[in-house]
C-alpha cells in the first residue's frame, strides 16, 4: 500500500549495559544506546538530521532520595547530540515516570504526522550501579558539564501522591504498591501465603526472560523458591519481587517520517509502524473507590487496542510494566491473561531481573519490540506503561504492517473526569480497614499503613505510631482486613491508629 510521506515509523532502536561498575555517568550510557540506534537504522547521515532530542529524566534529577553527589549534565539532550554528532534544534527533558517513554512517542509521532518534527531521537539512561560504587569506595568522579544551548526542562511533573498519604507511611512507592497488592489478596481471597506462592511463580517466569537477554544487568535465573525465600520488604515482597534501580543501562529510539526515512535510504525492512496508542492519569490513591484495580490503566490499554482494531488474541509480543506484581496483574487481570508464567507478559524480563532502569524502563521494552517485530512481519507487539502509583499510564501497538491511522489527529488521551472517586477526611477518629501493609526494615516488621474508610464513606491514610509494635504484630498474626480502628487527632497532619477490641 502507499504509505503518506508524513506517517510517523520507529526506525532505530539501541541499547546498552555496563554490567560491572565504571566511573561514566548517565548521559555517556545513553550516547552509546543512542549511536547503536542510530546504526540500526541502516540509513544515511542519520545523525545530521535528528532535529530533537528528548531524554527521559534520570532518577538523580527526579527526587532528593536518588539525587547525585557528582553532579551531571545541564543539558541532558545536548550531552547526547555532541556525543553523536548531532545538532538539534529542540533538546527535550521529559518531567518523571515509567511512563515517559511511551508518552513521548505518542507526542513526538503526533508532531512528526503534523510536519513539525521530521526525524526524532528519544533516550535515557541510568548510572545508579556506577553512582553507588563510587560513593562506596570514596571516589569522586566529576560528571557536570555546561552547555549554553537553550534546554526545555519540563521539570518534575504534577504529583501523584496526596499530603495524608505522604505524612502517613507514604514516603516510597514500594507502600502504595503494597496497599494495592493486598487489596487484590483481599478480593481474590487468597491467604497470605498462598498469593505469595502466586506471585512467585509470576516472577520466576520473567527471570527466565531475563536471563536470555543480552542487555539484563542481572544474570542468571532466579527460582520461585529463591524470589520467595529473599528477605521481606511488606508482608507482601520480598527484595526479588520489585524493581531493581541498582543499574547501568541505556536505551534509545529514533522516529522519524516515511517521507524521511525515504529521504535517508532507511530500508524499508526496518520500519515498524504505530498502530493504537493512548494515555491517562489516574487517581490519587486515596481517592480510588477499589485500589485492587486500576480503571484508567485499562482504558487507556482498550483504547491502544480499539484503535488499532485488535483484541488481546490478535496481540502476538506483550511487555506490561513491572515496577511490582501488581502493576503487571492490573493489566493481565483486565485483559483475562493469565499470571501463573504460563503466558509471557514480558520481553525485557521486566524491572526486577532485567533492571529497573529508572523512569526509562520501557525505552528498552520499546526496543525489544523494534528487533522482535522485524523478524515477526505480520506480529503486533503491545507495550503497556505506567508511572507513580499505578498514577499515569501510556501503551501502544506496534507492527511491522503499514498503519492508516492520521496521528496528526487522532485523540490519544483518556480523561479521568468520569471516574468514580471516594473523598477524603482529614480528621477521621475512626473507621474499617479498606487494606494495609506491614512494612519491614532489615527483615524486622516495624509499621503498618492502612487505606481505612469512615462510616459515612470518605477515605483516608495512617499509620501506626514508631513504638507501637503490639498493633503491628496484631496486622500479622490476624487478617485486619474490615477491622475496626481508632485514630488519634491529627498532628502535623499525621494520623495514627490502633486497632479496637
Amino acid at each position: 500500500m502507499t504509505v503518506d510521506d508524513k506517517t510517523p515509523i520507529l526506525v532505530g532502536s539501541g541499547q546498552y549495559v555496563e554490567r560491572e561498575a565504571t566511573l561514566n555517568p548517565p548521559m555517556h550510557l545513553a550516547a552509546q544506546a543512542s549511536a547503536a540506534a542510530i546504526a540500526d537504522t541502516g540509513g544515511i547521515d542519520v545523525a545530521a538530521a535528528i532535529d530533537t532530542i528528548a531524554v527521559v529524566k534520570i532518577f538523580s534529577d527526579s527526587a532528593r532520595m536518588w539525587a547525585c553527589p557528582f553532579g551531571g549534565s545541564d543539558n541532558p539532550p545536548q550531552s547526547v547530540a555532541a556525543a553523536i554528532g548531532a545538532n538539534p534544534r529542540h533538546r527535550v527533558y521529559s518531567v518523571t515516570g515509567g511512563n515517559q517513554p511511551q508518552s513521548l512517542v505518542i507526542e513526538m509521532a503526533s508532531a512528526i504526522a503534523r510536519g513539525e518534527k521530521s526525524m526524532v531521537l528519544l533516550t535515557g539512561a541510568e548510572a545508579i550501579r556506577n553512582q553507588r560504587t563510587a560513593q562506596r569506595n570514596n571516589h569522586e568522579p566529576d560528571w557536570n558539564e555546561h552547555f549554553d544551548e537553550p534546554l526545555e526542562d519540563r521539570g518534575f511533573g504534577e504529583m501523584v501522591a496526596t499530603l495524608q498519604e505522604i505524612k502517613n507511611g507514604g514516603i516510597a512507592p514500594i507502600f502504595y504498591y503494597s496497599l494495592m497488592e493486598q487489596a487484590r489478596r483481599a478480593r481474590l481471597g487468597l491467604s497470605v501465603e498462598d498469593y505469595l506462592r502466586d506471585t512467585a511463580g509470576l516472577l520466576e517466569s520473567f527471570s527466565q526472560v531475563a536471563a536470555n537477554n543480552p542487555y539484563s544487568q542481572f544474570t542468571g535465573v532466579l527460582s520461585a523458591q529463591a524470589i520467595l525465600s529473599a528477605g521481606p520488604l511488606t508482608h507482601l515482597y520480598t527484595r526479588r519481587m520489585i524493581a531493581q534501580d541498582g543499574v547501568n543501562q541505556a536505551a534509545s529510539l529514533l522516529l522519524c517520517s516515511v517521507g524521511k526515512a525515504r529521504e535517508l535510504d532507511i530500508p524499508e525492512d526496518k520500519w515498524v509502524y504505530l498502530h493504537g496508542m493512548a494515555e491517562g492519569a489516574e487517581l490519587d490513591m486515596t481517592n480510588r473507590p477499589d485500589i485492587s484495580v486500576s480503571p484508567m490503566a485499562a482504558q487507556v490499554v482498550d483504547k491502544a487496542l480499539g484503535m488499532a482494531e485488535k483484541s488481546i488474541g490478535d496481540i502476538d509480543l506483550i511487555d506490561i510494566y513491572s515496577c511490582f506484581p501488581c502493576a503487571v496483574t492490573a493489566i493481565s487481570d483486565h485483559l483475562g491473561l493469565p499470571a501463573d508464567g504460563s503466558t509471557a507478559l514480558t520481553l525485557t524480563g521486566g524491572l526486577p531481573y532485567f533492571g529497573g532502569a529508572g523512569n526509562n524502563y520501557s525505552m528498552h521494552a520499546l526496543a525489544e519490540v523494534i528487533q522482535q517485530v522485524r523478524l515477526q512481519v505480520g506480529a503486533f507487539a503491545l507495550v503497556t506503561t505506567n508511572g507513580g502509583m499505578l498514577s499515569k499510564h501510556a501503551s501502544g501497538v506496534f507492527s511491522r504492517q503499514p498503519s492508516t491511522i492520521d496521528w496528526a489527529i487522532a485523540d490519544t488521551t483518556v480523561s479521568n473526569e468520569s471516574l468514580p472517586r471516594k473523598a477524603i477526611c482529614e480528621d477521621p477518629g475512626a473507621g474499617n480497614i479498606v487494606t494495609y501493609s506491614v512494612n519491614y526494615m532489615g527483615d524486622q516488621p516495624v509499621q503498618a499503613m492502612v487505606l481505612a474508610e469512615t462510616d459515612v464513606g470518605e477515605r483516608f491514610v495512617c499509620c501506626t505510631a514508631s513504638d507501637d509494635q503490639a498493633t503491628v504484630q496484631a496486622m500479622l498474626d490476624t487478617e485486619p482486613t474490615g477491622r475496626r480502628i481508632n485514630v488519634t487527632p491529627p498532628e502535623d497532619q499525621t494520623l495514627h491508629f490502633q486497632l479496637t477490641d
